[in-house]
């Protein structure tokens, strides 16, 4: 509260009456009534002035001018010690740079601050503010809003439960139920920061970002978002979920992805790196490395880092792992050995869905290996450099041995049925043919087996 503040002046009333009222000395003003406080000019129809309380109670087409600020309202009481007028009834204030309505509200002459309440609306050239309550600094164009706030801006509008708005640094706090749409995303977490001049958002707390060019959604503790680049950083339990939404199954060709941390390219062609406990599950195709891709435009995997996929009944190891999976089918998979003193030899692993054998695991190894699906089914694989093999053999759905193949180059076919039906090796082949009877004096596994049973699970 200011001391000793200046008296308000009546300047001007068609009538005027004086009285006492519980001691006090009151001035009733009618018509065309004036006050004047400094730069505080008040105009009103009528008035009730408590001389010294230095109070008037206005009432009828109240105007309050300020310099370039024009405060209107239909009933208002000011205040000459505080220098302030509480207003009732609808208030809107004016200047220069913004305009405000609200259903009632408080605005402080000396701070040049006003506290507004009910329905509250303020409108800039550049932006508008939507809320339950507001407190506006005029002299920073600073805004602190709750209740239902939208802020509606050139570069996206951000929606939740309290706002704090500044102007000049062109940044906005946001803290409950936060929803940040932009052109092309729409982001919602449990507090963010958004930067209107960079176009760039930090958001924390069950954050999700959903595209709207491509049916992604992606989930994270923290993000930091960069809608020019088109680019966006998650860290914490960073999840994507690609949605085929033409698909005839869209639960089952769904593509999920876990991760530590993830980066979003969203620019052609959209990319997706995930890093750290990375796991990714589509219809029967799942993995789990160090380090994925999730190449958008063309629908294929890269892998690295100790990656691992299961496809069915089948288990692919090996250094690096990329895999095509076109129009929600995969297509191809490649699995590669690098050059160096860590390297892995590339193995597959193949089930067997007869319950009677189900121990029994037919096995590929070599450097690289190519493995092309038809319809979901497994129609050739292709073995390059260091090719070794061990199938097991049937006869009318009896066991009958097993056979080991090796060689420089594999080339294995399959039959609609997914059993081997014919085996081509190139350069130095050798094979080996054991019997069903004598299955345990040979080994039943190729060096490098190993057998996993840790499948991502959607979650």
């Amino acid at each position: 509260m200011l001391i000793a503040q200046e008296k308000v002046e009546l300047k001007n009333a068609e009538e005027l009456t004086g009285k006492v009222i519980d001691g006090q000395n009151v001035r009733e003003a009618k018509g065309n009534v004036e006050f004047i406080q400094g730069n505080v000019k008040v105009f009103c129809n009528s008035a009730t002035q408590y001389i010294e309380a230095n109070r008037i109670e206005l009432r009828g087409n109240v105007r309050i001018y300020q310099d370039t600020l024009t405060l209107l309202t239909s009933q208002a009481t000011y205040f000459g010690d505080d220098k302030k007028a509480i207003c009732e009834n609808g208030v809107t204030l004016k200047d220069p740079n913004a305009t405000i309505r609200a259903d009632n509200g408080i605005y402080f002459f000396s701070e040049a601050k006003a506290i507004f309440k009910g329905d509250v609306i303020i409108v800039n050239e550049g932006y508008r503010i939507t809320s339950q309550e507001l407190t506006y600094l005029r002299n920073t164009e600073d805004s602190f809003a709750k209740g239902n706030v939208i802020v509606t801006s050139d570069s996206a509008v951000i929606k939740a439960d309290n706002i704090d708005f500044y102007k000049s640094q062109g940044k906005t706090y946001a803290l409950g139920n936060v929803s940040i749409e932009s052109d092309s995303t729409i982001i919602t977490a449990d507090t963010s920061t958004n930067y209107s001049k960079e176009k760039r958002s930090v958001a924390s707390g069950n954050v999700k970002i959903t595209s709207m060019n491509n049916n992604t959604v992606i989930y994270g503790n923290n993000i930091e978002n960069f809608e020019l680049e088109n680019y966006t950083i998650l860290k914490g339990n960073a999840r994507l979920v690609q949605i085929e939404t033409d698909s005839a199954d869209i639960n089952k060709d769904t593509l999920f992805i876990y991760s530590d941390t993830m980066e979003a390219f969203r620019s052609i062609p959209d990319k997706y790196i995930a890093r750290s406990n990375v796991e990714i599950l589509r219809s029967e195709f799942s993995a789990k490395c160090g380090e994925g891709i999730y190449y958008k435009n063309n629908e294929t995997v890269s892998l690295s880092l100790k990656p691992i996929v299961w496809q069915d009944l089948l288990q692919m190891t090996g250094d690096s792992i990329y895999a095509e999976l076109p129009d929600n089918r995969l297509q191809t998979i490649f699995v590669k050995k690098i050059p160096g003193d860590n390297s892995l030899t590339s193995f597959v692993i193949s089930g067997n869905k007869d319950e009677y054998f189900s121990d029994r695991y037919d096995q590929i190894s070599g450097d690289d290996i190519e493995i092309r699906f038809k319809e979901d089914k497994i129609d050739m694989i292709e073995v390059k450099n260091n090719s070794s093999s061990i199938y097991f053999l049937y006869d009318d759905k009896k066991a009958n041995g097993l056979n080991k193949v090796e060689g420089k180059d594999l080339y294995i076919y399959f039959g609609e049925d997914e059993k081997v039906s014919k085996i081509k090796v190139d350069t130095n082949p050798t094979g080996e043919y054991v019997p069903e009877q004598i299955l345990n004096s040979t080994g039943l596994t190729l060096p490098g087996f190993d057998l996993r049973e840790d499948k991502p699970v959607r979650r």
